[in-house]
């Protein structure tokens, strides 16, 4: 699969089978993350790899927090519902004490190396924002003294979304002289 086809045939994916991702998959996905460009080569990102037993108590744990919210959750109920039904999650983390945004950047950058690597290999992923929704929770839960930054459900997709309307080069840039 060349870049482009990569680029522009990755989607975000909510229905996954039930069928196992093996570990060196997810290695090669995590080794991608890291030739991310990163702000004056500081490799910020770290990754918390969750399957089984591990994902089961820590997707508990997020809807039980959610749960207990009393501010519109948005659909956080559906992410986790996504998180319950993957095979595997990730939890994206930035070590970045200062929180300075090219760190975030580089985070996210790494994130996107996932999300590409994956769909290169045939897996689906999920980019999950809506834990900020339980952000203290989440921190203390895996007591990290990082910052929380997504969680990336990772698994063989069950479902063929099409593409999503783009903008255009046009509607996007200008270009000047």
């Amino acid at each position: 699969m060349n870049i482009d086809d990569v680029i522009k045939g990755r989607r975000s994916i909510r229905i996954y089978k039930n069928d196992e991702v093996k570990e060196d998959l997810i290695r090669e996905i995590i080794e991608a993350a890291t030739f991310a460009p990163s702000a004056k080569n500081s490799q910020s990102w770290r990754f918390t790899v969750l399957t089984g037993e591990s994902k089961d108590k820590f997707t508990d744990m997020y809807r039980s927090e959610l749960d207990k919210s009393t501010i519109d959750v948005g659909s956080s109920y559906g992410s986790c519902s996504m998180m319950e039904e993957a095979p595997v999650v990730i939890v994206v983390w930035n070590t970045n004490e200062l929180g300075w945004s090219t760190e975030v950047h580089s985070v996210s950058a790494a994130i996107q190396n996932i999300l590409l690597k994956a769909h290169a290999l045939g897996l689906g992923t999920c980019w999950i924002g809506d834990i900020f929704y339980t952000y203290e929770a989440i921190v203390d839960y895996f007591n990290k003294p990082w910052k929380l930054l997504a969680t990336i459900t990772v698994g063989w997709s069950d479902a063929k979304p099409g593409p999503r309307p783009r903008l255009s080069v046009d509607d996007v840039a200008e270009f000047l002289n």
